[in-house]
């Protein structure tokens, strides 16, 4: 039997469609064995070391001596030796009060030691020769008793008279106001020709802060305080004592570090806090004492602990956890508790051990525990993006 032309071409077309059929399900057959890669997470390793902290505080400056000048001797202030608002240096002259009235007393004072002498040579001549006598049994024991007595109180008179004409040259030098440390002065609390009373009310006539070197102050929680307080210990002193670098109002950052020297030995009871002290060279008076600003204390390091980045952190309904590789190449949920944070990572105070791996990128690929992952290391992914961005500009250049 034979078949038309047409017949022929409509069997070849079905073969054709039926062969085509079959390969395409087989190949559905064969993706559907294949199963889809595992997702590529970049990882870190636990490491268990030393964390150095940067504390920041609030802070204000105070002058390393704060002094208050004040007059000894009353009298009428007669001149004003300085500039206010200068810097005056140790012994310099400062006011002078009208010296005249003390020195008048001084001339007494001379005068009485003289009589005080004279009575006092008397006394011992008189002694002198009755003493003899009296061993020759030539007068009696009263008067004897009577000489050496009158030298004992004129001895005794003429110590008082130079204890009297010291009191008053000691005035007289009290007239010539100097000051008692170096630093910058600040405005006269009473002007020229003011009488000046030695209460302690009215005889203050300025005062002088020493600004270098300045203190720095600032308030500390207990625990901090603890850390600090240990830095500072003489078993630490091979180590240098902890810094502060300090910040001004404006942002500015001042370019010499204070550094910390004193921490209070006991908690304020309203605060909770400790009182701390920086020292900072300040030779060039930039800043002055009451400013305020904020003290970033360096130098204080947590040992053994586990910090991670804070993007390995996911939180969920029962608190913070991260996704640990284990040898199987799983991922898997670990709980954990959060200490402090320190810029872009966190202490992980319980729930990570050193070699734990833990997933710090491709976090999203991760849907549930147990996904198998490619764990490569925090270089391996930056070397192949560096391959990734390379090969274009080689294309590039090689077209």
């Amino acid at each position: 039997m034979f078949m038309s032309t047409a017949t022929l071409r409509i069997l070849k077309t079905a073969a054709v469609s039926i062969v085509a059929s079959l390969t395409l399900v087989g190949c559905g057959k064969q993706q559907q064995n294949q199963a889809p890669p595992a997702p590529e997470v970049t990882v870190q390793t636990v490491e268990s070391k030393p964390v150095p902290l940067e504390l920041t505080y609030p802070a204000r400056t105070f002058g390393s001596r704060e002094v208050e000048v004040r007059a000894r001797v009353g009298g009428i202030v007669l001149k004003r030796r300085f500039q206010e608002g200068t810097r005056v240096v140790q012994g310099q002259s400062m006011f002078l009060i009208d010296p005249e009235p003390v020195r008048a007393r001084a001339d007494s004072a001379r005068a009485a030691v003289a009589v005080a002498k004279a009575r006092a040579e008397e006394a011992r001549r008189q002694r002198d020769r009755v003493l003899p006598l009296f061993e020759k049994n030539a007068v009696s024991q009263s008067r004897r008793d009577e000489a050496v007595s009158g030298f004992e109180v004129a001895q005794a008179n003429l110590q008082s008279a130079e204890s009297q004409l010291r009191m008053a040259q000691l005035d007289l030098e009290y007239t010539d106001v100097r000051a008692p440390i170096t630093g910058l002065t600040s405005r006269e609390t009473l002007s020229e020709g003011s009488l000046i009373s030695t209460d302690q009310a009215s005889s203050l006539l300025t005062k002088i802060v020493q600004v270098d070197p300045l203190y720095v102050e600032f308030d500390v929680p207990e625990a901090e305080a603890a850390m600090i307080r240990s830095s500072l210990a003489p078993a630490n002193k091979s180590t240098p004592p902890p810094g502060a670098k300090l910040v001004l109002e404006d942002g500015s950052e001042y370019p010499q570090p204070a550094q910390v020297t004193f921490v209070d030995n006991s908690v304020d009871r309203s605060s909770g806090t400790v009182h701390v002290r920086a020292v900072l060279p300040n030779k060039d008076a930039q800043l002055l004492p009451g400013q305020f600003l904020r003290a970033k204390v360096e130098g204080i390091q947590l040992s053994n602990v586990v910090s991670v980045p804070r993007k390995a952190v996911m939180s969920g309904p029962q608190g913070s956890f991260v996704w640990v590789v284990g040898a199987d190449s799983k991922a898997q949920m670990r709980p954990v508790q959060i200490g402090r944070g320190l810029g872009n990572n966190v202490i992980v105070t319980d729930g990570l051990q050193a070699g734990d791996r833990y997933i710090v990128e491709g976090v999203l690929k991760v849907f549930q525990p147990g996904t198998q992952v490619s764990a490569v290391s925090a270089e391996e992914a930056a070397r192949k993006s560096q391959q990734a961005e390379s090969q274009p500009a080689a294309r590039k250049e090689a077209a």
